[in-house]
């Protein structure tokens, strides 16, 4: 009987991992081109299209590119921050891998918005970068070459790597700021495992109470008392300045971090963005 609870225990440990695997095993990544401003031509638009599929596919991610006229008010660049966070999430759903860049036609704000995983592939220095190696096209107006850049990077930066602050566990990549909600249900089951082994276990066992006299043999304990005098002491101090440039060395923190935020529903996004 208590071998059947042992294994029952393991079989439950079992098939939750792999229920875990299972939920987390669908990493194909969709690819969006939306030009709602009308600036890239319909052969530019179905190359550019062709070209997130297949990187969508490769890695994993959602890739959005979205040109537009209208954001909507006010004419902010917080809200074209709103407005690109909501985009992708009414398209690719919310805290899920995936990417998007706007091409903003309206205030010349342009942005790029990160969602899961993408967060750590594009800390604030990669989105620069991305911004740097595409800036002259958005400039001169050459949204189809821009567009089809950017594409390029993310498929670069996968390739590349991981920026900042990742772990993995299980297979599956999370941020710290994740991690303790992703672990609650996982310890949850190795404690409610570890119990039903504790507990079939320790029945076969009779515990006993601790005590001495069972370890003491008589007449072999000798207690001796033995005192040193100290007739004096010296202590010798040796003072060491601290080094002038210690303090003096910055470091730019932020060019391997993504800064985040949360969306009106909720989902994380990380993002940069930069006026024309």
């Amino acid at each position: 009987m208590k071998r059947k609870i042992v294994i029952f225990f393991a079989v439950l440990t079992l098939c939750c991992t792999i229920f875990c695997f299972c939920a987390s095993a669908d990493t194909k990544g969709q690819a969006f081109v939306l030009d709602r401003a009308n600036v890239i031509s319909s052969a530019d638009e179905a190359n550019i299209e062709k070209q997130a599929v297949r990187v969508a596919e490769k890695t994993g991610f959602n890739i959005v590119v979205l040109t537009a006229d209208d954001i909507g008010t006010p004419k902010t660049d917080a809200h074209t921050v709103e407005f690109a966070d909501d985009t992708y999430e009414e398209l690719c759903g919310i805290n899920t891998d995936g990417i998007l860049f706007l091409i903003n036609c309206d205030t010349k704000y342009d942005y790029i918005s990160t969602s899961g995983s993408c967060i750590n592939y594009f800390s604030d220095a990669r989105i620069d970068a991305v911004f740097d190696a595409i800036w002259d096209d958005l400039v001169g107006g050459n949204y189809a070459k821009a567009a089809s850049g950017f594409v390029s990077r993310v498929e670069y930066y996968y390739n590349a790597g991981k920026a900042n602050h990742q772990q993995e566990i299980a297979g599956m990549e999370v941020d710290l700021h994740d991690l303790g909600g992703m672990m609650f249900v996982p310890i949850f089951i190795a404690i409610f495992v570890g119990t039903g082994i504790f507990a079939a276990k320790s029945a076969q066992y009779k515990m006993q109470k601790p005590g001495t006299r069972n370890y003491i043999l008589n007449n072999s304990l000798v207690f001796d008392v033995k005192t040193d005098t100290f007739v004096g002491n010296v202590v010798n101090r040796i003072y060491t300045p601290r080094s002038s440039s210690s303090g003096s060395h910055h470091s730019s923190g932020g060019s391997h971090r993504s800064s985040t935020h949360h969306s009106h529903s909720g989902g994380r996004h990380g993002g940069g963005g930069r006026h024309r």
